[in-house]
């Protein structure tokens, strides 16, 4: 267990040192990271549809009281959050009857996905959003209950607007579990009176603490939707997704969305793993309709929820017990 943890504390610092390189580099990036982390706090981001997202600035403030300067408080939180994810998926992995083997390849792949989707800039919400989700991934496996995650959801509500999708999950229910008619209507109700309450709650904490835009010279500001306060690129990411990317040199990106949704349909398709696809394609679409296809960090709480979910199948089947046993059959002398 020593060198395990060896192991995973090199994986940790290996991944931390890369990050930190190509995060912290451009000064205008990493400057406007922390603006929002500032404006979050003062009631003044960029944007009205960050004002809820409390948990992670005040986190990163909280560690000012050790590094006395905010840029080192976020390098330090991005690497705090980077080794809480891998012992998470760690312990996990292990939960589900991984060997060590198979967990340590879990965590260093996991490790890649997230270098893959790496973009030039993180906010500190997005790596929460890979624990919150990582650890719902596994929830959603064991075919768990909402009422029990609700702790976690308070604190994603803090966070993330996609917290959200979480009682999602639980309004796409009929599409994968043949329950009695009266459990799926308690699941549904259940659902969408967590979804309401945690929609009802980011609404008036954008309403009570958001004070209006920040000053910033140069900066253009979208013009927000009325009521949600996000912002529409529908027809900014077509764009992007079907002509942009293919002639900028970013065709990468609209490869491996492509990919990706030609993966998830094959799962509906073949009625495997249903409600995980329809979810994830949900997701996406939200991409779509409020974010940036070209920012992949969007994509990173889709890549923690599948590591949680189905990590492969085969990795997590490395026990000390011969297959056919697994299945439920002796073998047979010799």
């Amino acid at each position: 267990m020593v060198a395990v943890v060896w192991i995973i504390g090199m994986l940790t610092l290996g991944e931390y040192r890369l990050f930190e390189r190509l995060l912290f580099q451009d000064r205008g990036e990493y400057e406007f990271v922390l603006s929002g982390v500032s404006g979050v706090l003062s009631g003044r981001p960029v944007s009205q549809s960050w004002q809820h997202r409390f948990l992670s600035p005040l986190l990163v403030a909280a560690l000012d009281s050790l590094t006395s300067d905010r840029l080192a408080s976020l390098k330090l939180f991005c690497a705090l959050l980077i080794g809480c994810a891998n012992c998470l998926l760690f312990g996990i992995l292990r939960r589900k009857g991984a060997g060590l083997a198979a967990s340590v390849l879990g965590v260093a792949c996991l490790g890649l996905g997230h270098l893959l989707l790496l973009y030039r800039l993180e906010y500190p919400w997005d790596d929460l959003d890979i624990l919150l989700f990582l650890a719902f991934g596994y929830w959603a496996a064991q075919r768990r209950s909402l009422l029990w995650f609700c702790p976690l959801l308070v604190l994603g509500t803090l966070n993330h607007e996609t917290a959200l999708f979480v009682p999602l999950w639980y309004l796409l229910s009929p599409f994968d579990e043949h329950r009695p008619l009266k459990d799926q209507a308690r699941t549904l109700l259940g659902a969408l009176a967590v979804g309401a309450a945690m929609a009802l709650c980011i609404w008036l904490l954008r309403e009570h603490f958001y004070l209006g835009r920040p000053v910033m010279p140069g900066q253009v500001f979208e013009q927000p939707l009325p009521l949600v306060a996000n912002h529409w690129h529908v027809r900014h990411n077509l764009r992007q997704f079907l002509i942009e990317d293919w002639r900028s040199g970013r065709a990468f990106i609209s490869l491996g969305l492509c990919a990706t949704l030609l993966a998830l349909l094959r799962l509906i398709g073949l009625q495997k793993d249903t409600r995980a696809a329809l979810w994830s394609l949900c997701v996406i679409a939200s991409i779509v309709a409020f974010g940036y296809v070209n920012e992949t960090r969007h994509y990173l709480m889709l890549l923690a929820f599948w590591f949680g979910y189905a990590w492969p199948p085969r990795l997590l089947c490395l026990r000390s017990e011969p297959l056919n046993a697994r299945r439920g059959t002796r073998l047979g002398p010799g």
